[in-house]
């Protein structure tokens, strides 16, 4: 049997808790843009609306996969040379 808190709630292994949070910004806050989604970050290309879009890192957006590869074997590269093993 369960042990009974001071206010009769049930505590225990079969016990469950939900939590939602739900936040609205202020009517004078506006969301500003994400620039990082404008341009390729490789070939500098325009990002359409409409085309696909590939994210490296949460900070990076590139026209293609072979924009985003490009960028992943520099970083690479760039971590070897800092850090040799």
């Amino acid at each position: 049997m369960a042990e009974t808190g001071n206010r009769g709630e049930s505590h225990g292994s079969n016990t469950e808790a939900s939590i939602c949070v739900h936040s609205v910004p202020p009517g004078n806050m506006q969301m500003q843009p994400l620039h990082f989604l404008q341009h390729c970050g490789s070939c500098n290309r325009a990002l359409g609306q409409e085309a696909d879009i590939y994210i490296y890192k949460g900070e990076s957006a590139f026209c293609s996969i072979e924009c985003r590869e490009k960028r992943m074997r520099t970083d690479n590269a760039r971590r070897k040379r800092n850090h040799p093993s």
